[in-house]
């Protein structure tokens, strides 16, 4: 969305861009240890450059048909040309915590995005074209497993459990993890 002519926006948002220059990395992230430039890092580092070319940013919090949280960002020039573009809201939860975290997040990259200003490290895209990770599959319980499950409710001591197992198998065991595996059914059966 933007207004009928843009030209002097244009020609201001040219002007601004050859000064930005990269916004630097203040803030951590301490969950993956790394920086980032934080929507205050980027203010700071965009305004006074805006200012100078006659140029504004305003963002507002709106609702697209479906209903869903975006967020509005303009660009706007002292003519009243503008550009505008909305981007939808993740919230990663749905309370008024969620939508403040996701509105910071986006208020940055949007900001970053319609002044074409870079400040997170390029990737080359490697990081949204990887699949998905997988969840790890939960680990199913062995025969092994159950068995000493019901050796562990049946006996408090360690070696009582291998004791028992010796007893039925008819053999000396360095370990339990000796046993064959129709040894350790016919224990779990015996268990149960």
């Amino acid at each position: 969305m933007q207004s009928e002519s843009i030209d002097l926006l244009a020609k201001s948002l040219v002007g601004a861009q050859a000064e930005f220059g990269a916004v630097p990395k203040g803030s951590v992230n301490p969950f993956f240890k790394s920086k980032y430039a934080g929507l205050p890092e980027v203010m700071a580092h965009v305004s006074p450059v805006l200012s100078k070319h006659k140029l504004a940013i305003s963002q507002f919090i709106t609702y697209a048909e479906d209903g869903t949280d975006t967020l509005l960002t303009y660009l706007l020039h002292e003519s009243g040309q503008y550009m505008a573009y909305s981007m939808k809201l993740h919230l990663p939860k749905q309370d008024a915590q969620g939508q403040g975290s996701a509105t910071t997040y986006a208020r940055r990259y949007s900001v970053l995005a319609v002044l074409g200003v870079v400040a997170d490290e390029d990737d080359d895209g490697n990081k949204a074209s990887q699949a998905p990770k997988s969840a790890p599959k939960s680990k199913q319980p062995t025969p092994l497993d159950n068995m000493r499950e019901l050796l562990a409710k049946k006996f408090d001591e360690p070696a009582d459990r291998k004791m028992f197992c010796e007893e039925r198998v008819q053999r000396t065991l360095k370990s339990l993890n000796d046993l064959e595996e129709a040894e350790i059914v016919g224990i779990i059966l015996e268990l149960s």
